[in-house]
């Protein structure tokens, strides 16, 4: 005959209590991590999440206020996306420009068309000897009625010449270079970022990243 143990009996009650609390899961764990080292992954579409991220950007500078500028800590941007919305890109383009604390981009394997835009927004912009950053007008694929279709072209329009104006600011891209690839999706491996003003470092080093 097998005698059943009540191991419950062995455990105090505030072993107990403690048994009974929800533990966050790994990645929840992982995202604040990154978030007290002022690490920012975009590893996805750009979409209205990043809005979040911006928040994080302006709670960082007041938590600064009082702190001179070189002695900062500096907040790393890590980007690897296709894409994405251009009106969450912009929120994350505006926060990276009026921050005064110092923002580093870093663009990982791929750094698509918002994705690359972001890369642009930070003085500081470092991408791998392997990045490939990919720059190109905006798209719609909008199925809507004949209106719609055209309030939403014009304002493409507009928005087209407000990135070509951002790109030509920010890089040593050129109005003649520009217009040879504007209508192109315009594939530039790390050493042409370089080149074209697009980075400003080619990590070398993974202590740079830590």
């Amino acid at each position: 005959m097998t005698r059943k143990i009540n191991w419950d009996s062995f455990i105090d009650e505030e072993t107990k209590e403690v048994g009974k609390i929800n533990l966050p899961d790994p990645e929840t764990l992982d995202y604040y991590k990154q978030l007290s080292n002022r690490e920012i992954f975009i590893n996805q579409d750009i979409d209205e999440y990043v809005v979040d991220y911006s928040l994080k950007i302006i709670e960082w500078n007041k938590e600064d206020k009082n702190i001179p500028i070189e002695d900062r800590k500096k907040i790393k941007i890590f980007i690897n996306t296709d894409g994405g919305d251009v009106t969450a890109m912009n929120s994350m383009i505006n926060a990276i420009q009026l921050s005064k604390t110092p923002c580093i981009t870093i663009g990982m394997g791929k750094v698509f068309s918002a994705g690359a835009m972001i890369l642009l927004a930070s003085k500081e912009r470092w991408v791998f000897k392997n990045t490939i950053v990919m720059i190109h007008k905006g798209s719609s694929g909008i199925i809507s009625d004949v209106n719609k279709i055209i309030d939403y072209s014009k304002f493409l329009e507009k928005d087209n010449e407000y990135n070509k104006q951002y790109i030509l600011d920010n890089t040593k891209i050129t109005p003649k270079k520009y217009k040879e690839v504007e209508n192109k999706d315009w594939y530039i491996f790390a050493s042409e970022c370089l080149e074209w003003g697009i980075a400003t470092k080619i990590i070398d080093n993974i202590d740079d990243l830590i």
